[in-house]
């Protein structure tokens, strides 16, 4: 599924009604139809509604909506926000047909005189005002109806989106509807993936309105949901004549005196994420811990100084030798050594490079190592991280995640996993997939070792875009199939999400 900002949707719309020929009525009708039908499934036929109808195709979408409940039965009470002679082309025909359909509607500055009793006699608000054509800062009277919507106690439903969040990544100007519940209109809207947005929608549900797959082709972003249809239709299933070999032969190069658990996490996740021999490359003084942990893998003593890895260029070129992928950085530490290090492997590793924690510390002073990099590099960065990379504030990556990684991506070529809530994968070619499973749980230290195992492991296997948005997605499915088993959101590891991976993985089999 496509997710799209507010101006991308409006360029689809144009498409559909005047290259493919379906007309804006019939867009409208079939989404009051089908919002109607969720309606009347969700809340049955005896709740009573009371409709919001702002200006524009949000509010012909409202008509549409109240129309067809009324048709049912349903009780309805339906409120124009602003004058009726503002209502123009699609909106104004099915406001007429409302109308010749023998129903009546009020205007809001009437319902306001009464506004305590007219609450006593609805039971869910659907909030048709805005939608995506919101522009700039909410004004009046919506701010107001807004304010009193909110605080009403009562079920809210949005149609596409609350009124006042905008679809892109835009700031909000204003308060906005908090929905409990949005129907979204044939594609996810942006918005719904910011951290300062998403809390609004409440529950998200897509509704088809007929709208063509080849109105799309034209948009230059290519943002798409990447969830358990894609994860099974893009897995490329082992050979039956495999051997350890043709499985993929991986290296994890993590770990230090002090942090040898990363090491052990990172590794056990690629073992158990299918990597058919894996090596790591470690300080001596870790080997023997994370040996305790992960019997399956190979070791690699590495030079060392002050407990923290100091290989030389003789020891890095034999550790390249054979792997078809190599991931760096968990636990590491920093030193002038490490820098040294991360830099000789972007010059000289010519497999697929993994740069995750430590690692990234030292990317943004090797960019221009990295533009010259011709073989896949891939970086692995939290918010924090990113913002590092991209010398931005947190607050300005939080509120442009999208814009951010695919320029990024874009501008060094390089692959990136921008971890969080609905983590982004970014390709170089523009192409960007936004994840939908996990859940808190994976916010723990040690979760992104976990992932970058198997983010290994999977690049050595399956073609490279689409293994980093499937590790991606069975990292955050391994989490959810935990809680559903009774495990706490609170108390779950990265190790016990390391055992979840065999359940997960059965999705792909």
């Amino acid at each position: 599924m496509r997710i799209v900002t507010g101006e991308e949707m409006a360029s689809i719309d144009a498409i559909t009604i005047n290259k493919i020929g379906l007309p804006g009525v019939v867009l409208m009708e079939n989404a009051g139809r089908e919002i109607a039908r969720r309606l009347i499934d969700l809340y049955g036929m005896e709740k009573r509604f009371l409709l919001f109808i702002g200006k524009g195709n949000n509010g012909g979408d409202g008509f549409a909506v109240a129309r067809m409940l009324k048709e049912q039965g349903v009780s309805v009470l339906t409120c124009i926000v602003e004058d009726e002679a503002i209502f123009e082309g699609d909106a104004k025909l099915h406001k007429r047909v409302y109308e010749q359909s023998g129903y009546r509607w009020r205007y809001w500055k009437e319902m306001n005189r009464t506004w305590s009793e007219v609450l006593c006699e609805v039971d869910v608000v659907v909030d048709a005002m805005l939608g995506t054509g919101l522009r700039g800062a909410i004004r009046e009277p919506y701010t107001s109806i807004i304010k009193k919507i909110n605080l009403a106690d009562k079920e809210i439903v949005s149609i596409d989106l609350p009124s006042g969040v905008p679809a892109g990544e835009a700031e909000m100007e204003g308060e906005p509807i908090s929905a409990d519940r949005t129907f979204t209109l044939q594609l996810m809207k942006l918005s719904y993936y910011l951290e300062a947005t998403k809390p609004y929608y409440g529950e998200v549900e897509t509704l088809p309105i007929g709208i063509p797959p080849a109105t799309m082709n034209h948009l230059e972003a290519q943002r798409c949901v990447w969830g358990k249809d894609e994860v099974v239709n893009s897995w490329v299933k082992s050979n039956p004549f495999a051997h350890k070999g043709s499985n993929g032969r991986i290296g994890v190069i993590a770990g230090s005196q002090q942090m040898p658990g990363a090491a052990a996490l990172s590794a056990s996740a690629a073992i158990r994420g299918g990597a058919g021999l894996t090596t790591v490359g470690t300080v001596s003084t870790a080997i023997q811990t994370v040996a305790t942990h992960v019997k399956e893998a190979m070791y690699t003593a590495f030079s060392e100084q002050s407990g923290l890895i100091a290989p030389t260029e003789e020891e890095l070129f034999a550790f390249y030798e054979g792997k078809a992928a190599i991931a760096i950085g968990p636990g590491i530490g920093r030193s002038t050594r490490i820098k040294a290090m991360i830099a000789h492997a972007i010059e000289h590793y010519t497999g697929i490079l993994i740069l995750d924690a430590d690692a990234l510390v030292y990317v943004s002073e090797l960019h221009d190592e990295v533009k010259k990099r011709r073989s896949p590099l891939v970086l692995t960065p939290h918010i924090g991280e990113m913002a590092h990379l991209a010398n931005e504030s947190v607050d300005v990556v939080k509120q442009y995640r999208f814009t951010i990684a695919e320029t990024y991506a874009q501008t060094y070529q390089a692959h990136i996993i921008l971890k969080g809530p609905h983590t982004i994968v970014a390709n170089p070619n523009g192409g960007m997939t936004v994840n939908h499973s996990g859940n808190a749980g994976l916010a723990k230290g040690g979760s992104g070792d976990v992932l970058t195992g198997i983010v290994t492991a999977l690049v050595a296997r399956q073609p490279l875009e689409t293994a980093l948005s499937t590790a991606v997605f069975l990292h955050g499915h391994a989490a959810d199939l935990l809680i559903n088993q009774g495990f706490s959101i609170n108390s779950l590891t990265p190790s016990d999400l390391i055992e979840g991976l065999a359940e997960a993985y059965k999705l792909c089999e």
